[in-house]
C-alpha cells in the first residue's frame, strides 16, 4: 500500500488550518474555526527545520503553498518536525503550530522512486533460484532429458523475476491538479483524505470538499427561547376582506363588459364579471307574453281615450281628463315591467377589490340559485384558523408564526368558545413581515402554526436546516470534532418559528454545529 502525503492539523480560536506535504510543495488550506469560512488573501508565512518561507496564496485552490527548496528538504527528512504558520488576515492574527510526521518510507518515496531498490530487495531469492534452474537445465541437456520442459521452467522464473524490477507508472508532471485538488503527481493512497463514512458513523470531508459543500458552523451557546407547540390550521378568507359572487335566480352565463374573468386576475369593488340570463318556464312564459299582449291593449284603449278627452277639454270635467292620463301612465309602467321581466338578465358584480381566487363560469353555463360562481379576496387581507385540544392554551399564547413559511407573522384574534368535532378553532390573522409583499398561502392551505407560549426554556438556538435524520429516522446534528471530521449527534429539540429551532438535549456548549451544508455530508456514504 502506497502511504498517504504526510499531513498535520492545527486550530485556535481563530483560525483552523489543514497541511499537507505533496508535489513538491507544502500547501496549506486555512479556514475560520468558528464559522468554516474559508481564509482567503492572507499573508501566512511559514517557519520549520530553522528556515522561514512566504505562503504566497493560490486562488485556483483557494490554498498558501510553500514551494522553498530549503524547508522542503529539512521537512522531507524522517522524523518529527515542528511547524510554525504565522497568519495575517485583516485585523486578525494568530500563531498556529502543529508537527508534521515523516515516516521512513515517505521519505524515501520523496528522494526519488525507492520502489526501485525495495524490488531489487524483494527479488534476490528469485534471481538465486533463477541461478539454480539455468544449472540444472545445463546439466539435463547435457543428460539429454526433455529441453522444451526445461526450457519453460527457465523461461518463467525469469519473467517473474524481470516483472519484478519493472520500473513504476508513470506519474504526472510535478504541480499537477486533480479534480479534487489532489497533486497528481503525488502517490495515490487508499482513500487518503476523500470522502468517507468511517467505521464509527463519522464522516470524513477534506478542507477542499467543505468549500464547495459550503458547509459553514456555527458555536452552540445556551440561551433562553419561549417554548413553543405547534397547532395544525388552514388558510381561510377573512370575511371583512373576500367575499363570494352568487347566482340569486338560475340561469345562463354571459359575459360580462370585459369578459369573463379567470382566476388570478384583479378586480375592483363594482366592477362586473358576469351576466346571469334568465329563462322562465315555457308555461310561465306564455302567461307573461299573454298578460303584456293585454297590457300594450289597454294602453293602447287608454292612450286613445286620453286623447279624445283632450278634444273636448271645456265641456268634459277636468277629472276624468287627469283620471284618463294616470290610467294610461299605468297601463305603461306595466307593460314595461312585463316587457323587462322577459329578457331579464342578474349582473354579477366584484363586492370587493382584491383578485380573483375561484372562477368557475364558462359561456352558456346553467347555474342553480345560491351558486358559487366566484370567488374575491384580498392576498394581503388573510387569516389562519388553527385547532387545539386544550380550551386554557390561548391564554398562554404569546407570538406565533407558521412552520416553513417565513417572512408572515400572525397574531392571535380570538378563540371559540364553543368545540367543534373535539377541538377548539382559533383564528389568527396572517400579515407579511414587509409591507406590500405578498403572502405565499392559498385559501384552504393546510399550514402548521408554531406559537410561543408565556413559559421560558433553555437550550441552544439553530438553524432549522441545521437538523437531518439518520437512517434510524432520528433528529441529528452534525458537530464538527476535526479539520476534516464530522460526527452525527442526536438530540431532541422544538421549533421556534419557521427558520429556528431550540435544541433541548444533546449539544453541549462550544460544539461546533454545522448549521448549513447538513443535508450533504448526511448523504455521504
Amino acid at each position: 500500500m502506497v502511504q498517504a502525503a504526510p499531513r498535520f492539523e492545527a486550530q485556535s480560536e481563530t483560525f483552523e488550518l489543514v497541511a499537507r506535504l505533496q508535489g513538491g510543495e507544502l500547501s496549506l488550506l486555512i479556514n475560520r474555526y468558528a464559522s468554516n469560512e474559508p481564509v482567503l488573501d492572507a499573508d501566512v508565512e511559514v517557519e520549520a527545520g530553522g528556515h522561514k518561507a512566504k505562503a504566497p496564496f493560490h486562488a485556483d485552490l483557494g490554498d498558501y503553498a510553500v514551494d522553498d527548496k530549503a524547508m522542503l528538504d529539512a521537512l522531507g527528512a524522517p522524523g518529527d518536525h515542528a511547524v510554525v504558520v504565522t497568519i495575517l488576515a485583516g485585523a486578525d492574527t494568530d500563531l498556529l503550530d502543529g508537527t508534521l510526521v515523516i515516516p521512513a518510507a515517505a521519505a524515501a518515496h520523496d528522494t526519488g522512486h525507492p520502489e526501485m531498490f525495495d524490488r531489487f530487495a524483494k527479488a534476490w531469492p528469485l534471481i538465486a533460484v533463477l541461478a539454480i534452474v539455468l544449472l540444472i537445465t545445463v546439466f539435463m541437456i547435457r543428460r539429454k532429458r526433455s529441453r522444451q520442459a526445461v526450457i519453460g521452467a527457465a523461461t518463467t522464473a525469469l519473467l517473474v523475476s524481470l516483472s519484478l524490477l519493472r520500473p513504476p507508472l508513470v506519474q504526472a508532471g510535478p504541480g499537477a491538479h486533480g479534480p479534487n485538488g489532489e497533486h497528481l503527481d503525488a502517490p495515490a493512497a487508499v482513500n487518503a483524505g476523500g470522502l468517507a463514512r468511517l467505521a464509527d458513523g463519522s464522516v470524513n470531508v477534506p478542507m477542499l470538499a467543505q468549500r464547495r459543500m459550503e458547509i459553514r458552523t456555527q458555536m452552540a451557546t445556551e440561551s433562553e427561547a419561549a417554548a413553543t407547540v405547534e397547532l395544525p390550521g388552514r388558510i381561510v378568507m377573512d370575511p371583512n376582506a373576500s367575499g363570494r359572487v352568487q347566482a340569486v335566480h338560475g340561469g345562463r352565463i354571459e359575459a360580462g363588459p370585459r369578459g369573463l374573468p379567470v382566476a388570478g386576475q384583479a378586480v375592483r369593488q363594482g366592477d362586473v364579471l358576469a351576466y346571469v340570463r334568465h329563462h322562465a318556464e315555457p308555461y310561465a312564459l306564455a302567461n307573461q307574453q299573454a298578460q303584456l299582449a293585454e297590457l300594450r291593449t289597454a294602453r293602447e284603449l287608454a292612450a286613445e281615450r286620453v286623447t279624445r278627452l283632450q278634444s273636448l277639454e271645456g265641456t268634459v270635467p277636468r277629472k276624468e281628463i287627469d283620471a284618463a292620463r294616470a290610467e294610461l301612465q299605468s297601463f305603461t309602467a306595466r307593460e314595461k315591467s312585463i316587457g323587462a321581466s322577459l329578457a331579464a338578465r342578474e349582473t354579477l358584480v366584484a363586492p370587493v377589490s382584491g383578485v380573483i381566487a375561484r372562477a368557475d363560469a364558462v359561456l352558456g353555463q346553467i347555474v342553480d340559485a345560491r351558486e358559487t360562481l366566484f370567488e374575491v379576496i384580498d392576498p394581503a387581507r388573510m387569516l389562519v384558523e388553527a385547532t387545539t385540544a386544550d380550551p386554557a392554551l390561548p391564554a398562554r399564547l404569546a407570538t406565533a408564526r407558521l412552520q416553513s413559511v417565513p417572512g408572515v407573522s400572525l397574531q392571535l384574534l380570538g378563540a371559540a368558545r364553543t368545540l367543534r368535532e373535539g377541538v377548539l378553532p382559533l383564528t389568527f390573522r396572517a400579515a407579511a413581515d414587509k409591507a406590500g409583499t405578498a403572502m405565499p398561502l392559498a385559501i384552504g392551505q393546510p399550514v402548521v402554526v408554531v406559537a410561543a407560549l408565556n413559559e421560558r426554556s433553555k437550550g441552544i438556538v439553530l438553524p432549522a436546516q441545521a437538523i437531518v435524520r439518520n437512517a434510524a429516522n432520528e433528529p441529528v446534528v452534525w458537530i464538527k470534532s476535526g479539520a476534516e471530521r464530522y460526527l452525527p449527534q442526536p438530540v431532541r429539540y422544538r421549533a421556534l418559528d419557521a427558520t429556528t429551532v431550540l435544541v433541548t438535549q444533546g449539544l453541549g456548549a462550544d460544539n461546533r454545529v454545522v448549521v448549513q451544508g447538513a443535508p450533504l455530508i448526511a448523504q455521504i456514504r
